[in-house]
Parts: C-alpha cells; sequence; structure tokens
C-alpha cells in the first residue's frame, strides 16, 4: 500500500547500496508496467565514478526505517555544439510516492550546483522517461519541456527474416580483440552527426569495454578493406529475458559510415544479426531508436518488421542561456 510520508535522505554508501537501490527500480518498473529491468552488475557498471560523475557527491539514497525506498542522481554531458546537459534522475519505490519529489529537489538542487561550477554557455537540467511512466508526468510538472522522442521497437518474430545481401567489396568478419578499438572508433565517427552527439573519450572506451552482455560472437561488423564501414553489435540480456519471461535478442549500437549510407549495408547487417539471434534460440528482437535520426532508421527498422512498442522522451528546462 503507497505511504505518503517524507523520507530520510544520505549520502550513497557504495556497492552496498546497489541492492536496494535495485530493488527500488525494479519495484517501479514492474508497478507501472514497464519492461526495462536492471541488475546489481548492470547499475554498479552503469554508476562508475568517472570524469563527470562523483558517486559521493551526485548519488542520494531515500531511507524510510532504514530500508532503502529511493535514490537519484545527476552527471553531465558536453552536447557537441548545444551546451551541457545536467541530468536529473530519481526513483522511488512505487509504495513510497512521496519520496520521488523529495529526491527529485534534491537532484536538481545538485545539478545546479555542479553547473554552476562550469563556464557560461547554454545549461539544461535534463530528463528522460518513458512516457507511459509517471517520471514523464513529473518532469512536464516540474516544468520540463518535451525535445525530443525516441522509441523501442520490437520485431516480435524471427521468422520470414529478409535476405538483404552487403554491397559488393563488403563482408562481415569475426571480431577479434585486435580489432575492439577501431569498431568503436567507428562507431562513435558514425554518430558525430546525430542530435545530441557526445564527444567521447578513452574513459568512455574503458567503460565500453566492460559492458554487461558483452557477446562479440553476436555483432555483425562490415569491413571494406581495413575500414569498418557498418556494424550492429547485438546482445542477450538472459536477466531481463527471465524477468519477462521472453526469448527476446537486443540489435543494438547500429550505425554505417557517412560515406557508406544508402548502400543497404546497415539492413544486410541487422538481417544477418536477426538471424544469429535465431540461432541463438531467441524468438523476436527489440531496438532503440531516435525517432528523428538524421539517416531515416525508424522507418527503415519498421520496414524490416520491427513494430513501435513504447515511446520515451527526452526533456529539458535551461538553467543558463548563453
Amino acid at each position: 500500500m503507497a505511504v505518503d510520508t517524507r523520507c530520510d535522505l544520505r549520502p550513497f554508501r557504495g556497492a552496498e547500496d546497489f541492492p536496494g537501490m535495485v530493488r527500488t527500480f525494479n519495484a517501479r518498473s514492474e508497478y507501472e508496467g514497464g519492461e526495462d529491468y536492471v541488475t546489481v552488475e548492470q547499475m554498479s557498471h552503469n554508476y562508475e565514478p568517472g570524469s563527470r560523475f562523483d558517486p559521493g557527491q551526485d548519488i542520494v539514497v531515500a531511507e524510510v526505517d532504514g530500508e532503502i525506498v529511493g535514490y537519484g542522481r545527476t552527471t553531465w554531458d558536453e552536447v557537441a555544439d548545444d551546451g551541457r546537459d545536467y541530468w536529473v534522475i530519481a526513483q522511488s519505490h512505487p509504495d513510497f510516492p512521496g519520496a520521488l519529489d523529495q529526491i527529485a529537489d534534491w537532484v536538481e538542487t545538485r545539478a545546479r550546483t555542479v553547473a554552476a561550477g562550469h563556464p557560461p554557455g547554454n545549461k539544461y537540467l535534463a530528463g528522460w522517461s518513458d512516457e507511459a511512466m509517471s517520471w514523464a508526468s513529473i518532469l512536464r510538472e516540474r516544468g520540463y519541456q518535451q525535445v525530443r522522442l525516441s522509441a523501442t521497437l520490437v520485431r516480435p518474430s524471427l521468422d520470414d527474416i529478409p535476405d538483404r545481401p552487403l554491397p559488393e567489396g563488403v563482408e562481415v568478419r569475426p571480431v577479434e580483440d585486435t580489432h575492439l578499438r577501431t569498431i568503436w572508433e567507428a562507431d562513435v565517427e558514425a554518430f558525430r552527426d546525430h542530435w545530441g552527439y557526445v564527444e567521447q573519450t578513452d574513459e568512455d572506451y574503458e567503460k565500453w569495454l566492460g559492458q554487461p552482455n558483452w557477446d562479440p560472437s553476436l555483432w555483425r561488423v562490415g569491413w571494406a578493406g581495413e575500414k569498418v564501414v557498418g556494424q550492429v553489435r547485438s546482445f542477450i540480456d538472459e536477466d531481463e529475458n527471465r524477468k519477462l519471461g521472453a526469448l527476446r535478442g537486443w540489435t543494438e549500437d547500429i550505425s554505417t559510415a557517412r560515406e557508406w549510407r544508402g548502400r543497404g549495408i546497415a539492413s544486410g547487417l541487422i538481417c544477418s544479426s536477426l538471424v544469429a539471434l535465431r540461432e541463438r534460440g531467441m524468438n523476436e528482437a527489440a531496438l532503440g531508436v531516435d525517432t528523428e535520426n538524421v539517416t531515416g532508421a525508424f522507418r527503415l527498422y519498421q520496414s524490416l518488421g520491427y513494430r513501435l512498442t513504447r515511446s520515451h522522451s527526452f526533456y529539458r528546462r535551461v538553467i543558463e542561456s548563453a
């Protein structure tokens, strides 16, 4: 039963807090009909300290009678040609809905403090939410404006996968450890002209190497000579599948080098990825996409049998305008 009560806010205590934070996140998602599911391993990876994030300063934990019932965090991104986004992330257990605004107040205050220490320019409080979740309504109530729409698409069957051959001169090669930096740099370069691009660093590369559900045997990377011209880095989240009772694979991190776009590379690699997921026993595939992607990716994925299942919004509220 929901209890509308004030909670006690305290600093993050490290890894010992992750199980309670994970329970909070998953309880909220299940209560509101979401499909997002997180494990301690995934949260630990996502919350690793970095140059733009200090867990000791940028996380708050909410308790009632010594039990974790919510948490919040902030981090920030330098967005190419658009200033800085200071993220406002807050979660509360559905039994304690009143904690969410209290946590959000703390996170916004912390985000503004971080922003005040940076040079003048365009600065925004930023939030992201599945539109079916209550966090979207709370962001709007707090004065955030929707500025971008993304979506989760699902291909409900891995039958009837189209045959989309790659163009002449492009081949898929098994991924070797010596390829990893080249693959990562090709993906970074391909997204440089996309909305919301954030410059990547060696720190980001090292974090990428340690991400959960890492399985390069599922990746499909297209090469033309020594150049990576396209890629789909698929994965299977076994924990999520157990939670949802699904056999779903994710065809994610899809990119094509700018000079090779429009030649069928993405569709060829996606179809090959779908076959690989089917061979691993999956019966559906999903991906996330910016619905206004400059390459027309949203339409491409729909043409390959993916269907819209959930909408997500990126929200902003101005802190400072240059």
